[in-house]
């Protein structure tokens, strides 16, 4: 999957280099730093006890995502765009307690020099992204951006932070089975920024940028989650 990934890239690139030689057409690659969120929703058969539970314990993650991307003029004002990439979202858990043994008698909890006391879950989506989308420029070098992503998820992996009363932590990555996760998604695009330098051959640009998918990740799931990101888009185009 990896090695099919790099080569769609690679051909991209190719391609759009070939293409950005026409006057009507550039090519650019941009990185998107951001904070995604897992939206929870509830198809009525999760208790709202339960519910509440995740909700108090769940939280945002960094993320980053990056693309290729190449842009036609349809006139001085607009464009339309097309890339190819990577995405990564999800959410993480605040650190929690961790609780092995507990005193039958006294009921409180019987420290263990060899099991952590405290722990964290981050839930990561690795996507390959395929974003189109209409460009608007006003006033020069301000413009508005409006477009979709197909979306295909590569794999799923949790990272368990564990944390010892002696100071020491672990980290481990395993492969996320918890649900059967949604092969084909759906993300809405909104971005809203400016071109800051602009050259006879380079021009950089800046913008907040949100996304949001439409379906959940879970096919499936009783409480699904629906990834909401938050960032600043910023890259070049030539």
């Amino acid at each position: 999957m990896r090695t099919t990934y790099f080569s769609l890239l690679f051909m991209l690139f190719c391609l759009v280099t070939i293409q950005a030689q026409e006057s009507k057409f550039d090519f650019g690659i941009n990185l998107y730093p951001s904070y995604s969120f897992g939206m929870m929703s509830n198809d009525g058969s999760t208790p709202g006890s339960v519910q509440n539970g995740f909700s108090n314990i769940e939280r945002g993650k960094p993320s980053i995502s990056g693309n290729l991307f190449v842009e036609y003029k349809l006139n001085t004002k607009s464009a339309i765009g097309f890339g190819l990439g990577y995405q990564n979202n999800g959410q993480r858990t605040k650190k929690m307690d961790l609780i092995f043994n507990v005193d039958p008698v006294l009921g409180i909890q019987e420290n263990d020099p060899d099991q952590p006391t405290e722990g964290q879950f981050i839930y990561n989506h690795h996507n390959l992204e395929i974003p189109v989308y209409y460009k608007y420029k006003f006033k020069n070098q301000f413009y508005i951006l409006l477009g979709v992503s197909g979306i295909i998820n590569i794999s799923n992996t949790t990272t368990s932070k564990l944390f010892y009363a002696d100071g020491t932590k672990e980290r481990e990555v395993n492969e996320d089975n918890s649900t059967d996760f949604r092969t084909f998604n759906v993300f809405g695009n909104l971005g809203f920024g400016m071109d800051y330098l602009n050259t006879d051959k380079i021009t950089l640009f800046v913008h907040p940028y949100v996304q949001m998918g439409v379906l959940g990740v879970s096919k499936n799931a009783s409480l699904n989650r629906n990834i909401l990101s938050l960032g600043i888009s910023t890259g070049i185009r030539i």
